[in-house]
């Protein structure tokens, strides 16, 4: 068997724990296989983790990666991108992009959207989800750097006769590279993410993570093989939103300790209906195309201007507070401004700023209805047995968990009714597997989101007295001289 593992980044991503986790476990399952682990390691100077190109990051990641991978036991091939793309991939990589002023997203080589793959890298750097400066620098040499990429690993997929690929995620540039090369030639990629915390991962079949319907599969799946009692599963649903509520980063970041327990604006207490909209932070779905397409509006602003008008002008007894959500807290851009903007445009309506101590909580509360556009606040409301409205595409979708309407005129209908929440047996299913989900890893663990990773409990990434020196000589040397060296780890 020949197996291709892609750890493409090896900075300031928890891949660079995860994947060496999977290179070594495959290592163990399979040890006569032909296998091979790809990363950057400097191959090119940009990427999503360093958008500056600054030469030390890179050295850091590559001088990181080695270290981690000499903890790996057993026999396989290091391999960096320079080592299996060629000068004619680069140019005609360059070719596709010759007479493209700007990327956009139905720029497509092949099966490969790569410029829907970058502009996802983008939007998540600059959170310019509008894509009002894609003429920067850095996106262009994304793209000629992930088509280069794709076509190299066409060829050498074929030559090494390549079984089955692992990669990381999927989502942007590079790695969508690696999963698209992969099944242009018929070879089964797999796409591996976090589940939850604890070292749980989970593998997608040529799918995305985000992908709603493969992530509702695997719901379905881990509660059904569950062996725990139905009651101890539904516990253990009711933990996550429990949990949630009390501040706890379980998957998702928590916001809740920046807010003030118990407090909701004085306009939610004026004898009205509160009908309480919390809109998504949606910049990192913005590049997926049809997999999020919202049904209804063409974005997510466009939705909350029409409910704002429809209840503005047509439900006087009743409030629409928007609470914007607290991840979009200093982004200036014209979309966050849009939905400030819409405060008291009419009488009745009221829009919280996302860095308001507001409790999100208490003014799910006071609501008759909840609207969401895909946030796990829709989730949460009906967990707190509140009506839910779903007007966009979230990564549970498929649940049962709110009303979908189908057309504008059902969505004034569900505005006007009153409604009762839904059953909570999808709920308490998500719930449970975000508690309970994911295959446990051997060897690669994690303190808390985003912090401590560890590989074989060696901290990643962990650097030699020798190579911390040379990483800030090489900052220096490219801040004082631009100079961009690439000195040995």
């Amino acid at each position: 068997m020949n197996i291709l593992i892609a750890g493409i980044f090896g900075y300031n991503s928890y891949s660079r724990g995860i994947m060496p986790d999977v290179l070594q476990t495959l290592i163990n399952k399979y040890p006569e296989a032909n296998i091979s682990f790809l990363s950057c390691s400097n191959s090119f100077d940009v990427c999503y983790f360093n958008p500056q190109k600054q030469p030390d990051i890179c050295f850091r990641c590559k001088a990181g990666n080695a270290n981690t991978l000499e903890l790996v036991s057993g026999n396989f091939t290091h391999l960096k991108i320079d080592d299996l793309i060629t000068i004619k991939d680069r140019a005609t990589a360059k070719g596709f992009f010759q007479n493209k002023p700007r990327i956009d997203f139905d720029q497509v080589y092949e099966n490969f959207e790569v410029g829907e793959a970058t502009l996802s890298t983008y939007i998540s750097v600059t959170r310019d989800r509008d894509l009002k400066d894609v003429r920067q620098p850095f996106v262009k040499e994304l793209a000629v750097n992930a088509l280069t990429l794709y076509l190299g690993l066409q060829h050498w997929l074929i030559e090494k006769k390549i079984d089955v690929v692992y990669n990381f995620n999927g989502r942007q540039d590079y790695v969508r590279a690696v999963m698209r090369a992969a099944i242009s030639k018929n070879i089964d990629c797999y796409n591996v993410e976090k589940t939850r915390l604890k070292g749980h991962i989970d593998f997608y079949k040529n799918s995305f993570p985000h992908d709603p319907q493969s992530k509702f599969e695997l719901v379905e799946t881990y509660w059904r093989e569950s062996p725990l009692p139905l009651k101890e599963k539904e516990r253990i649903g009711t933990e996550f939103y429990l949990r949630q509520r009390a501040g706890e980063s379980v998957v998702f970041p928590s916001y809740t300790s920046k807010m003030k327990e118990g407090s909701i604006p004085e306009e939610a207490l004026n004898g009205n209906k509160n009908i309480v909209l919390f809109n998504s932070s949606d910049d990192e779905i913005a590049a997926f195309g049809d997999l999020f397409q919202n049904p209804h509006f063409k974005d997510q602003n466009e939705g909350i201007k029409f409910l704002t008008n429809f209840v503005g002008q047509n439900l006087a007894d009743h409030n629409l507070i928007i609470r914007m959500h607290p991840n979009l807290t200093g982004v200036r851009q014209d979309y966050v401004q849009e939905i400030i903007d819409l405060h008291q445009v009419f009488p009745n309506i009221y829009v919280i700023a996302p860095e308001s101590a507001i409790d999100s909580y208490a003014l799910m509360e006071s609501a008759e209805k909840v609207v969401s556009f895909g946030s796990t606040t829709g989730l949460e409301a009906t967990f707190m047995r509140k009506p839910v409205l779903l007007l966009g595409i979230g990564f549970f979708y498929p649940a049962n968990y709110a009303f979908k309407p189908k057309n504008r005129s059902e969505i004034e209908h569900l505005l006007r009714a009153p409604l009762q929440p839904a059953s909570l047996e999808d709920t308490l299913k998500v719930g449970f597997f975000i508690e309970q989900g994911g295959i446990k890893t051997l060897f690669y663990s994690e303190e808390k989101m985003g912090e401590g990773i560890y590989f074989k409990n060696r901290r990643v990434h962990f650097y030699s007295f020798s190579q911390r020196s040379k990483a800030a000589f090489i900052k220096v040397a490219h801040q004082l001289f631009n100079l961009r060296l690439k000195l040995k780890s």
